[in-house]
């Protein structure tokens, strides 16, 4: 039989502002593509198809469409990530059973949802034990959270976890193609950069040899780059299928396509993904962006997002060798356009850019704006008069009588005159 492999599809992420929107309906279309190609027996989503438990209705459709889409060549199976929201997939669920598409959104037994059987259209039978994410919070009592040390309690998670897999893995036998899929943080597991921190501690961890030996292949989902990690049996994160962060720069991203039969471990075939923009990160002076403009590499785009959804170029992440100054982001963003989702300064190699502690002995606060400028590396005549206009404005005394008898002489604004 052939599987495909996919997660952490994280529908809804934005970067910096800028929908992805038309990013994951062209790599989910192509998802749906490679399925069809390779006519595929079951597709199993392992998790984070959501990149928020509340996500929005255009994110719905998103995803809602892409499953029917890969349910018109195969039954789908999806778990709840650590990012969805189990209670509002379980409310679509009988729905999307509908569509040949099965929701599981917390560990079951196998008896009641926990393992899933299907049969290929040659007659091949097919086990799929399921463990969606689990909370530490599911398993660990808040006495011993609070009372127990922290390596306790991380050991208890990941005995309980083993004792799930061991539990679903019961009903496997060496006549049917045994699967285990799992949106799991395991041990020896490396991050691809855009997951979310909290769930990737010790707290958290899942050895390998948890996993039954049984098994012809464990679908993980969770982390975000595509890996094998060494076990009793083929365990596989596949990653996600966009660049969501500027830790996943390097690298191709993926789907796995796998083959098994019974008793036979399973053939694993990276399909590598095309559609999205690559996030990419510029080095450089002003001047060196504007030559890497000039020699094709603007990335363009009038900051609609419509147009940024047909827009092939990258999106850039700019480190500028220069000094600080106000309007550098605007001038870096006039140079390559709305494609720039972040600009920050390259500080200097020998660190002279650091903070440091500095005496205001008899210094005006003018002169300590200029010592705060200097210490971040900014260079900007223009800023310090500025502050220092600003300042006189704000700070301005106000005239004391004359100590004469005289009489005030009001000026024209109706304060004392100054030729009084």
């Amino acid at each position: 039989m052939k599987l495909l492999h996919t997660s952490d599809w994280h529908v809804g992420r934005a970067i910096r502002g800028h929908s992805r929107a038309g990013e994951h309906r062209a790599v989910l279309a192509e998802i749906a593509g490679l399925a069809d190609t390779h006519q595929v027996d079951l597709t199993v989503v392992a998790g984070d198809l959501f990149d928020t438990s509340a996500p929005t209705a255009e994110s719905e459709r998103i995803t809602w469409d892409a499953l029917l889409a890969l349910a018109e060549v195969a039954p789908v199976a999806v778990l709840a990530g650590n990012h969805d929201g189990p209670r509002r997939l379980d409310a679509v669920a009988r729905l999307l059973a509908l569509g040949r598409i099965t929701v599981v959104t917390e560990p079951r037994p196998p008896a009641a949802g926990g393992v899933l059987d299907f049969t290929t259209a040659d007659g091949t039978p097919v086990r799929l034990a399921t463990v969606p994410f689990v909370s530490q919070r599911g398993i660990v009592r808040s006495e011993a959270l609070m009372s127990e040390p922290a390596f306790r309690n991380a050991q208890t998670y990941a005995d309980r976890l083993a004792q799930v897999l061991a539990a679903l893995a019961t009903g496997f036998s060496g006549d049917t193609v045994n699967l285990v899929a799992a949106h799991l943080f395991v041990t020896g597991g490396a991050a691809g950069g855009g997951e979310r921190g909290a769930h990737l501690v010790e707290e958290y961890a899942v050895p390998t040899a948890a996993f039954p030996v049984e098994a012809a292949y464990v679908a993980l989902g969770h982390l975000h780059r595509p890996q094998a990690l060494a076990g009793p049996c083929p365990i596989h994160y596949c990653g996600s299928p966009l660049q969501l962060d500027f830790g996943e720069e390097t690298g191709g991203k993926q789907v796995n396509l796998v083959e098994v039969e019974p008793g036979i471990r399973a053939k694993v075939t990276a399909l590598p993904l095309r559609a999205g923009r690559p996030l990419r990160t510029v080095i450089g002076t002003v001047a060196d962006l504007e030559a890497l403009a000039a020699e094709g590499g603007r990335s363009g785009g009038s900051g609609d997002d419509s147009a940024a959804e047909d827009d092939a170029g990258p999106w850039l992440r700019v480190e500028v060798t220069e000094p600080a100054r106000a309007g550098l982001a605007d001038e870096v963003r006039a140079v390559l356009g709305e494609r720039v989702v972040e600009v920050r300064v390259a500080r200097p190699a020998d660190g002279s850019g650091g903070r440091q502690i500095a005496r205001r002995d008899g210094r005006t606060p003018s002169q300590l704006f200029g010592s705060y400028l200097q210490e971040r590396g900014m260079v900007d005549p223009d800023l310090e008069r500025g502050f220092a206009a600003l300042y006189d404005e704000v700070h301005e005394p106000e005239e004391s009588e004359p100590d004469s008898g005289a009489p005030p002489v009001p000026g024209s604004d109706g304060q004392l005159s100054l030729l009084s």
